[in-house]
């Protein structure tokens, strides 16, 4: 490794040199490759390793995200997903505090978007504050959508995610020269992110890679079975008006398969057709009962002896909810029935909580359905396994009050960034908060605890995250109880 005018960074990879940038004393390379292109004769197969190259190559700029649909004039879009898009797409990012070091702890972050969007070097996930605390940070992208995701007969399952085990992989092989230990890596992820962190935490392939996990805004119940997965592959084809085959798929052009992810993700918001299914947002899941992944995320993960720290944020599904038009009273009891909400369900959110309207009553039911008590199942299954629980209160003005903790409103505040993030936060977003909630991230990386005591059967310990923070015992004991064994 040299450094050249503080500008100018070089180091050796397994498969060449990569020249990085370096200033404000931290070390940056951007678009590393460390898969092959997954497409022309690789599509719809596993990741394949990379052809090294002579001399030096530049990891000067962000290479593209993985093939998916982008809205320039959408700032939310611009925010989470990256600028362009490309086949040469398996790369990842490295920021490092210097690459000289020894032994650094390293976090390894994968992207949400539902699998059909996102990508690693969108503005939301720049990894300078990370580095300047100490840690080697890397971020990955990873196939998505139907090239990604699609369960085919006779094609490789969970090739997004087979993507991910690539890029862990590489990490192993390669962050000591970034400065960073292999023997000391957390993976950590929100929305889609978050249920890849804890369905690597199920993949025997994935062992061994990663030491400690954080899943923020990911269910461990997203996964599919066979059967369900087999069915969204055959509407998709139907929708596409081609036989549900991997040949069928093969032949459909990339962009074809981009423009495809519209009317599945679509057809999915019918609840007549799909029924409690819609709820889990995505026609896009990890898939059980295969080679890659053979038990469920939620029975793997309670067994699982890594650390884990799992978070909601108060109001995950309130974009969704408006969005799906569940403000009516009757569409409130449809969706009631529908996620198998009985009398006492319905109770402990009407008198426990004090919910009065549709909107609010529909949010908190779907985003607890969907999110909190799944998590909650999950850290109880855990039992004396370390696992530490969080949720964000704090709301953002740019919701409607009491509903304003919504899904990714987390993101720049365990990033450290504000700045970028206004169009979520605000002009005034809390700096004490921005710091506990980055210090946690970078604690639990640094010793596996986050500042709070783990969450245990007997104590069921939550940190709230607010304004002002605070830890409570059994935050959900009325809506825990009333979903007992519901969910």
């Amino acid at each position: 490794m040299t450094d050249n005018d503080a500008r100018e960074v070089l180091v050796r990879t397994t498969t060449g040199v990569v020249r990085g940038t370096r200033g404000a004393g931290i070390s940056r390379f951007l678009g590393i490759p460390f898969a092959a292109p997954p497409f022309g004769a690789n599509r719809f197969g596993a990741p394949q390793p990379v052809e090294p190259w002579d001399g030096v190559r530049d990891a000067l700029e962000a290479g593209p995200g993985a093939p998916q649909l982008l809205d320039p004039d959408d700032p939310l879009d611009n925010y989470f997903n990256p600028s362009s898009i490309g086949e040469d797409c398996l790369t990842l990012n490295v920021w490092s505090p210097e690459p000289g070091s020894v032994g650094l702890p390293v976090m390894v972050w994968i992207h949400g978007g539902g699998y059909v969007s996102g990508g690693s070097t969108a503005p939301a996930y720049d990894g300078s504050s990370f580095a300047r605390d100490g840690v080697v940070y890397v971020s990955i992208n990873y196939r998505l959508g139907i090239d990604g995701f699609t369960h085919l007969d006779g094609a490789v399952d969970n090739r997004g995610l087979r993507d991910q085990i690539a890029g862990l992989t590489w990490v192993r092989d390669n962050v000591a020269a970034f400065g960073g230990n292999p023997d000391d890596v957390t993976i950590f992820g929100e929305s889609g992110g978050a249920v890849s962190v804890l369905t690597l935490m199920a993949m025997p392939a994935a062992r061994g890679l990663f030491h400690r996990a954080i899943a923020e805004s990911g269910s461990p119940r997203a996964d599919a079975s066979p059967d369900d997965a087999h069915a969204v592959t055959a509407r998709t084809a139907e929708l596409l008006g081609i036989e549900p085959t991997a040949d069928a798929f093969a032949a459909l052009s990339l962009q074809e398969t981009i423009s495809g992810v519209v009317p599945i993700s679509r057809d999915w918001l019918d609840a007549a057709r799909w029924g409690a299914l819609t709820f889990t947002i995505s026609p896009f899941r990890a898939v059980t009962g295969t080679e890659s992944l053979p038990d469920t995320v939620f029975e793997s993960v309670a067994r699982s002896r890594i650390p884990l720290m799992v978070g909601t944020v108060r109001n995950e599904t309130i974009g969704f909810v408006t969005a799906l038009g569940l403000d009516t009273d009757t569409a409130v009891d449809r969706l009631a029935d529908l996620l198998g909400a009985d009398a006492s369900v319905v109770d402990a959110y009407r008198k426990e909580r004090g919910l009065s309207t549709s909107i609010a009553f529909a949010e908190a039911l779907w985003t607890d359905w969907a999110f909190r008590m799944p998590v909650l199942s999950l850290a109880e299954a855990r039992g004396a396994i370390p696992t530490f629980v969080s949720e964000m209160h704090w709301q953002t003005p740019l919701l409607p009050a009491g509903l304003g903790s919504g899904h990714g409103l987390d993101v720049p505040f365990v990033f450290d960034d504000l700045a970028t993030a206004r169009l979520l936060v605000g002009d005034d977003g809390p700096s004490s908060l921005v710091a506990s909630m980055h210090r946690a991230w970078v604690d639990f990386a640094k010793t596996g605890r986050p500042g709070w005591p783990e969450y245990t059967p007997d104590n069921r310990a939550t940190k709230i995250f607010d304004t002002t923070s605070t830890v409570v015992p059994d935050l959900a004991a009325p809506e825990r109880q009333a979903w007992s064994g519901k969910r």
